[in-house]
């Protein structure tokens, strides 16, 4: 069974290269044999060196945000900074991966803050706006009542913003979870 998407996350570049082995090469060439839709990387060097070898019909390039106060390897400024000026982003990849709590922080009790910007921000930057961080067992906010379903649907449409896809360790649930919503929507329109 051949999967309808296939994601690559490239964590370390810079290790790679401290060991003399080239992540560049390495997918420009697998990319002759597999189908690549989508590479993530926290490192700004690393889109900037692969941009070239994929063409306009290459993978969508997704940033990956760390910590707001972690620094980003190759420029040395923090992951906060670098969310505050998107459309440098704009400038080497075509969607953004964030944690959940970038989007909908908790307090210090694990109680649901209001939401942030950051969806509209990232759209009107003309980025797509993945999140990640979703588990069913734990940093669930109360307000979700331990509730894994609830918290995904939260994030694919509340009202006020909708994420364009979340990463999971548990995608049985966030497929669940999407089929849900789909099925409570079409009982409405039936009804």
């Amino acid at each position: 069974m051949k999967p309808a998407l296939f994601w690559l996350n490239v964590q370390h570049d810079e290790f790679y290269e401290q060991h003399n082995l080239s992540m560049s090469s390495f997918l420009l060439s697998t990319s002759r044999t597999v189908s690549i839709d989508f590479i993530s990387s926290p490192e700004v060097n690393f889109f900037r060196k692969i941009a070239g070898g994929f063409g306009n019909n290459g993978p969508s390039f997704v940033f990956q945000f760390m910590g707001k106060e972690d620094f980003e390897p190759t420029t040395n400024r923090t992951y906060g900074s670098i969310l505050s000026n998107l459309s440098f982003v704009k400038t080497f990849a075509s969607g953004i991966l964030v944690p959940k709590s970038y989007i909908l922080p908790l307090d210090d009790k694990q109680y649901l803050l209001p939401h942030t910007s950051l969806v509209q921000d990232a759209h009107k930057a003309g980025l797509k706006l993945y999140a990640s961080g979703f588990a069913n067992d734990v940093d669930i906010a109360y307000n979700y009542s331990w509730d894994p379903v609830s918290e995904y649907l939260s994030f694919v449409d509340n009202g006020n913003f909708s994420v364009d896809g979340m990463l999971s360790d548990f995608p049985l649930t966030a497929s669940a979870s999407v089929g849900k919503k789909i099925i409570f929507y079409r009982q409405n329109i039936i009804s």
